[in-house]
Formats: structure tokens, C-alpha cells, sequence
């Protein structure tokens, strides 16, 4: 069995992000598109308004439409309509039956390609605390992505959070070291999209799309560095990069010194020198064509209560798995998950075959 092969294995959520209200639409939808992948995320817009109806009918709407939710704030509870994409598909539940009830909120099936985007209720959004907002003041809903499963939100981000972590960054940063270990965080909705699987492109044709991968590598390598112990497993292609790339010299210098026991994978086509790593060369497909980072904390993964704090609380407690394939030159498919049986079989797959 290959990387590849062991890829299929796992199956991968259907999520959408949903921008409310953006102030230059075009250029962020055609960003988050090249960034994410359009089989990744659908991505739709919406526009804001005030809710007029008095505070505790709205709350009596609200408790009824989370009667069947899984806790969170489903789509029904902050929209007009019924959300869409932008070929006029659903996202989320619903066969058109539905009748509007005490939230305000009628679904109307799938509408017609071209119909109006969804209106956001932007005190529903406000009082809700189960989704977890980050980046501005949550009372600013004004450039906000929402990531929505099954109809209901589970994580926000504002759009300068996104633009920070990925949107209007580029490689060199992590190339050069400019942007360190320290400096790595994800954003909610990038963070939702655990467990998502994506298929990304390369340059030349998307020069952003294989920086989603990066980022979420050096979230890995943080959360090992942070733990100070465990074990950390990643795959290069060429094992060149790691002392052709200062910035990658630099993690895995911080990472290894940490404490980490530290694996490196790929071609041994220059080995790299003076660092306090277990080097594995080889020319399969799974060195040629797989993208992996892997974090094992030293008791094994486990689950970790989201309730106790961030995604990089669960990365160092949990462990954390990044998998890609190189499906096509230049195209990548693959997940990414704090899952406790996915990072174990991902981490026991390469400790055994490669």
C-alpha cells in the first residue's frame, strides 16, 4: 500500500464558507477561492441587517431552531434565505419544505441560479456563543467568514484574520524565516477546516493555493516545539530544501533542540548537516510524492476537549496530522486533522514503511 492508497482510506467532511458583507467583494471571493480550492469549500456571499423583532422573541426563535442542531448556530437562525452557492445548490439541510417560524427564517429549498445572496442577522451572530469568532472585536460582523457543515456555523473569522494568517502573505515569509515559529497561529475557520479533504494546486497554476499547505505544516511544527517532546515526522521531497531554505533550517534546529525526537523524509539528494535529526532517504512514491507532517505527543493522540482551549492546545495535547499526495504534477490531495485514530495510523504508516 501507498501514501496514496492509505489516503483513501479517509473520508472528509463538506463544509462552505460564507463572507458576510464585504466591502470589495470580487478580490476577496477569487482570493479565498485560489487559496482554499473549489473542491475544498463552496464559497458564497451574504449581506448584513439588524434584526427589528424584540430581543426575547428572537431568543425563543433561537432556542427552537437549536433543538436539532448539534449545539452550534445553525444557518436557519441568522438568514433570510437559505444559503446557496454560487450555482444556486443548498448548503446545509433542508428539502424546501420548511415553513418560516419564530426566528424570522424561511427556507426555500434551492432557489434559482442568480437569486440574491442570503441577508445575515448580525444580532443573532452577536449573541451566540458557541461560535467562535476571532480576529476583530466580535461586535464588528463587517468582513466576517463563517465555515458552515450541515447547515450550521462552526467557526468565524474576520477577513483581515485570514489575510493575516494566509490571504495576503506570501512563501517567502516562511522561506526566509521572517515568519517564525512564534508567530504561527490559525485562524477559526482555517482551523474548521480539520478533517476537510482538499485538492490544491501549485505554481504556475495557483501561486497561493500550496501556501494553505505551509501554513499548516508550521502550525504542526509549532505545536511539537511548543510540547518539547514526542515525536515529529516530515516528508521534504528533496532533502535538500531543509538547508537550502533558512526558514526551514531554523524550525527544525528549534524544534529538535526542544526535545523533539525528529524525522525527516525524502530524496537524499543533499543530506543535511549538523542537525539533531533520524534522516529517512529514499526514491518511492511515498518520498517522491508526499507532503507530510506529523506531531505524536509522547502519550499517543488522544482527544482533547475543544472546551479547554485553541487548536494549538489540541495539537500539543492531542497531536496533530498533515497528509498530502501529489496526485498530478503540481496538484495535491490530501487532510489535515487532530482526529486521535487518524494521526495514530498516519504516524504508525510511516514509522513502519518508509
Amino acid at each position: 500500500m501507498t501514501l496514496a492508497q492509505f489516503l483513501d482510506r479517509f473520508d472528509g467532511a463538506d463544509r462552505s464558507i460564507v463572507v458576510v458583507n464585504r466591502t470589495d467583494p470580487d478580490p476577496v471571493l477569487n482570493m479565498l477561492v485560489d487559496t482554499f480550492g473549489e473542491d475544498a469549500v463552496n464559497v458564497v456571499d451574504g449581506t448584513t441587517r439588524t434584526s427589528e423583532r424584540p430581543r426575547a422573541d428572537r431568543d425563543r426563535g433561537g432556542e427552537a431552531n437549536r433543538r436539532d442542531s448539534r449545539g452550534g448556530l445553525t444557518t436557519r437562525e441568522f438568514t433570510t434565505d437559505r444559503i446557496v452557492d454560487r450555482n444556486g445548490e443548498g448548503i446545509g439541510p433542508g428539502d424546501g419544505s420548511e415553513r418560516g417560524d419564530g426566528a424570522g427564517v424561511a427556507d426555500r429549498g434551492t432557489p434559482e441560479p442568480g437569486d440574491s445572496s442570503p441577508v445575515i442577522d448580525v444580532e443573532t451572530l452577536r449573541r451566540h456563543d458557541d461560535v467562535p469568532f476571532d480576529g476583530d472585536d466580535p461586535e464588528e460582523l463587517e468582513n466576517l467568514a463563517l465555515l458552515v457543515e450541515d447547515g450550521e456555523v462552526v467557526a468565524g473569522s474576520t477577513l483581515d484574520k485570514l489575510g493575516d494568517a494566509v490571504l495576503f502573505v506570501n512563501s517567502d515569509l516562511y522561506v526566509t524565516g521572517t515568519r517564525s515559529l512564534d508567530d504561527i497561529d490559525l485562524p477559526s475557520v482555517i482551523g474548521g477546516l480539520a478533517d476537510t479533504t482538499f485538492s490544491l494546486r501549485g505554481y504556475p497554476e495557483s501561486n497561493r493555493q500550496k501556501l494553505l499547505l505551509v501554513t499548516i505544516s508550521r502550525f504542526i511544527e509549532r505545536a511539537a516545539w511548543m510540547a518539547g517532546d514526542g515525536t515529529l515526522r516530515s516528508s521534504f521531497q528533496r532533502l535538500s530544501r531543509i538547508d537550502d531554505e533558512v526558514g526551514t533550517r531554523k524550525v527544525y534546529e528549534r524544534v529538535s533542540e526542544a526535545g523533539v525526537d525528529t524525522h525527516l523524509y525524502g530524496i537524499p539528494d543533499d543530506l543535511p548537516r549538523d542537525l539533531e535529526a533520524v534522516i529517512h532517504a529514499g526514491d518511492t512514491r511515498d518520498f517522491t510524492d508526499s507532503w507530510f507532517v506529523v506531531y505524536r505527543p509522547p502519550g499517543g493522540p488522544q482527544s482533547v476537549d475543544v472546551d479547554s482551549g485553541s487548536d494549538l492546545t489540541r495539537g500539543i495535547e492531542g497531536g496533530v496530522g498533515l497528509l498530502a499526495v501529489e496526485v498530478e504534477p503540481r496538484t495535491w490531495r490530501g487532510l489535515w486533522t487532530f482526529e486521535p485514530d487518524r494521526v495514530q495510523s498516519m504516524n504508525r504508516y510511516i514509522e513502519r514503511n518508509l
